[in-house]
């Protein structure tokens, strides 16, 4: 951890170097995260470093929706930083963000991962993908492919109505629409070893025994126990597992992501688009990844070595939004194909 404290200290020294800050900062800036705030400092501190800016971090542990919407015009909110696309999509849809129109976020974050309108923009991503053990011989797979017949009592999955799983299943939808994907959702069904439970770990931890033979997660779960942040059996159970190249046929792989926006009532949105601005820049990006083992946004961005080694997954360019949109659906197919029973 000393070394890993020392190379972040060093990335923000450079962040600082490289971002200017205009007339447009303010003293102080007022962040609500749901990521805690412990995961944002150091790159919160490259930031202030650059700017003379500070960051009041207010960790939303509860609905940031709810917090948000009892505050009104009132709320001190200039920068909302949530996980997960149902909550950047709860967030527009309450009237609770406002545009980001900013040419040098548009350069720096693809289309697909920033929503409609520049309401918001993913900052990182977290793939969820194929896992199986190192020894497998499984080297890519589609997620089409996971219904065949050959998995029947190997698949594990934790349950299907978390908000990871829901995500995967509305990207499925978007791309196959309604028959296909309660087709596909009850072979899934049927190649389950037993019903689905526990978290991305658990999975990891199944695998790595031979209590099933493949299974879904997020790579960030994996990148997290190999860090040895969840202890060494973990770290032992993980290091077993690899994840597997895994894309919807002829496309790419699914992606959750971290995201931002600046809030509808901020008191300094100009100030609030620096930082985003800042938070795009190849040395901020390598920061942010880090705290959580995710992947950067931007290309040029140097990923953290324990996520370097997972592997690529060049994200489904199926735009967020549009896979968002189908979330209520896929909810509405999950419960009809009876996972919990």
């Amino acid at each position: 951890m000393g070394a890993a404290r020392t190379a972040i200290g060093l990335l923000a020294a450079m962040a600082a170097t490289a971002f200017a800050c205009t007339a447009v900062c303010a003293d102080e800036l007022t962040l609500y995260s749901t990521r805690e705030a412990n995961l944002v400092e150091p790159v919160i501190a490259a930031f202030t470093a650059a700017s003379g800016t500070k960051v009041r971090t207010v960790f939303v542990e509860d609905s940031l929706v709810k917090r948000l919407t009892s505050e009104g015009n009132d709320s001190p909110a200039d920068v909302l930083l949530t996980i997960g696309l149902d909550k950047t999509t709860q967030l527009v849809t309450r009237g609770l963000t406002q545009p980001l129109a900013s040419p040098v976020l548009d350069r720096a974050v693809p289309a697909n991962l920033r929503g409609g309108g520049g309401q918001w923009i993913a900052l990182a991503v977290r793939p969820r993908v194929v896992f199986a053990r190192n020894d497998s011989s499984l080297a890519a797979i589609n997620y089409e492919e996971l219904t065949d017949p050959k998995w029947r009592g190997k698949l594990c999955m934790r349950p299907a109505l978390h908000q990871n799983n829901v995500a995967l299943i509305a990207a499925f939808l978007a791309h196959h629409e309604a028959d296909a994907t309660e087709s596909w959702l009850a072979g899934l069904k049927g190649n389950l070893t037993h019903k689905p439970t526990g978290k991305d770990n658990d999975v990891v931890r199944e695998i790595a025994e031979g209590r099933c033979e493949i299974g879904i997660g997020n790579t960030v779960a994996l990148a997290q126990l190999r860090d040895g942040r969840e202890g060494n059996d973990w770290r032992t159970w993980a290091d077993a597992v690899k994840a597997v190249p895994t894309a919807f046929t002829g496309g790419s792989s699914h992606v959750n992501l971290t995201g931002a926006a600046i809030a509808r009532h901020a008191p300094h949105p100009a100030a609030a688009r620096a930082f985003l601005e800042f938070l795009v820049t190849p040395e901020a990006q390598t920061i942010f990844a880090a705290a959580e083992l995710e992947y950067p946004v931007l290309a040029t961005a140097k990923r953290p070595p324990i996520v370097e080694g997972l592997g690529s997954f060049p994200a489904d360019p199926l735009p967020i939004d549009e896979i968002a949109a189908h979330q209520a659906a896929a909810i509405a197919l999950i419960r009809k194909a009876g996972f919990d029973e």
